[in-house]
């Protein structure tokens, strides 16, 4: 993001770049503001916002183009655990109302329901994939953390 653009210019140059019609992308990015309970922030700079309002713009931002797959990696890193929540809460619920598909990497695995499908990798190689409850069953360990650490022996 450009700290010094607004919320809506940062939104409506990118939708630039993606061919998007100056109409059709302020619809769009104002579509994703107010999903993002960010709409009342449009007219101000990037600078003034915290980093999960930033996160959040950025992630509207890649929606622009409504794509069918979103790469999020370590979107979550240094935000508090209420904003690292409503992300992730925010994200499913556009996989669930959009049919997106994203690639959440993560390191925090209190971000993994035991429900959603995991790939372990580990130095490269894939160690694991199904879903989490399933893996751990396999392995034998109580939950996802333990799995990996029994997998990649890191402790």
């Amino acid at each position: 993001l450009d700290l010094d653009l607004t919320v809506r210019q940062n939104l409506l140059y990118h939708a630039a770049l993606h061919g998007l019609s100056r109409k059709e992308a302020r619809l769009r990015g104002d579509r994703e503001l107010e999903r993002f309970q960010l709409l009342d922030r449009a007219n101000e700079p990037v600078r003034k916002l915290n980093g999960g309002h930033r996160r959040r713009v950025e992630i509207a931002r890649a929606l622009l183009h409504e794509p069918s797959l979103l790469l999020l990696d370590e979107p979550t890193v240094g935000l508090d655990v209420a904003s690292r929540r409503g992300l992730n809460d925010h994200v499913r619920t556009l996989c669930e109302s959009d049919g997106l598909t994203v690639l959440w990497a993560t390191h925090l695995i209190e971000e993994v329901r035991p429900e959603d499908r995991v790939l372990i990798l580990h130095e490269g190689k894939l160690l694991a994939d199904g879903a989490g409850h399933d893996i751990c069953e396999a392995e034998g360990t109580r939950d996802l953390a333990e799995t990996f650490h029994t997998l990649t022996g890191a402790g």
